[in-house]
């Protein structure tokens, strides 16, 4: 199997990637509790704040115990980068106006998840990483199909709209799904119809994130931007890919959160609000 210790567990750990067999047939709960002993408490204490993944799919906690390792576990902790200690889980910045966390409302854009014909795994992923590397709250999420009026609509209302809570609109979108190259992937041309302005930057810093790992990253249109007061940003629809493509960008995204709220006063331009629903 294949076990893989990404940021602050590669700096501990002292490797990227491991292939070994002496883990085969043991439970995460078991492997876990090997690699904390190979690696002191510093790393016991990390795993503990860190999303397990099996073979792309998340472990849950209480599942340690009954869940075999397959044939590759990450190891994804909550912070990675920076002069911080590790058990420091927030990046806390002005982000205007507005006090407390980042509201954040994450999409999920996907035929057969919004059909319910499998589960969702990547959106709670993506609310974990977020709240945890960065000091956001998860306000709202939804799942709709590739179909691109209910994305841009979608996307829109939670850039405009008081969530419902009183707090105001998302200080930050994220979608996930719909950036690959088949006909129903249109999620950053969706995306384009409703962004005031657009930040590229953003979405070659994910790519080249992606090619660290894999040639074919370089297929996939990852899209970022502001409308109004919101910075939106769109990553792939696969857990792993996705969670790559937000650790990439979590250091600036409360700055540019913070530039967005200082433009009070944008509105959609009217090309773009015409493209939606036409």
């Amino acid at each position: 199997m294949k076990v893989l210790y990404f940021a602050r567990a590669r700096e501990l750990a002292g490797t990227k990637t491991e292939d070994t067999d002496e883990f085969d047939g043991l439970t995460v709960a078991e492997v876990l509790a090997e690699l904390s002993l190979r690696f002191g408490p510093e790393f016991a204490t990390l795993v503990e704040r860190s999303t397990i993944m099996v073979d792309d799919s998340i472990v849950t906690s209480d599942r340690y115990d009954e869940h075999s390792v397959g044939g590759e576990l990450a190891i994804l902790p909550p912070v990675s980068g920076g002069d911080g200690p590790v058990g420091d889980h927030h990046h806390h910045s002005d982000h205007g106006p507005s006090t407390g966390p980042l509201r954040v409302a994450i999409l999920t854009v996907s035929d057969r998840a919004s059909a319910g014909e499998y589960q969702d795994l990547t959106r709670p992923a993506l609310a974990e990483l977020i709240e945890s590397r960065i000091d956001a709250k998860v306000i709202t999420t939804a799942v709709v199909a590739d179909v691109l009026d209910s994305i841009a609509a979608t996307v829109s209302g939670w850039c405009d709209d008081d969530l419902g809570d009183n707090g105001g609109p998302a200080q930050l979108v994220i979608t996930n799904g719909g950036t690959g190259l088949s006909d129903r992937d249109v999620t950053p041309e969706a995306i384009r119809t409703v962004l005031d302005v657009e930040a590229p930057g953003l979405g070659e810093v994910m790519r080249a994130a992606g090619l660290a790992k894999t040639p074919l990253a370089s297929l996939s249109r990852q899209t970022a931007g502001r409308r109004k007061a919101t910075i939106v940003v769109c990553v792939p629809g696969s857990v792993k890919a996705a969670i790559e493509s937000v650790e990439a960008i979590a250091d600036v995204l409360p700055h540019a959160c913070s530039l967005a709220a200082q433009v009070t006063s944008v509105e959609p331009s009217t090309e773009s609000s015409a493209k939606v629903g036409s």
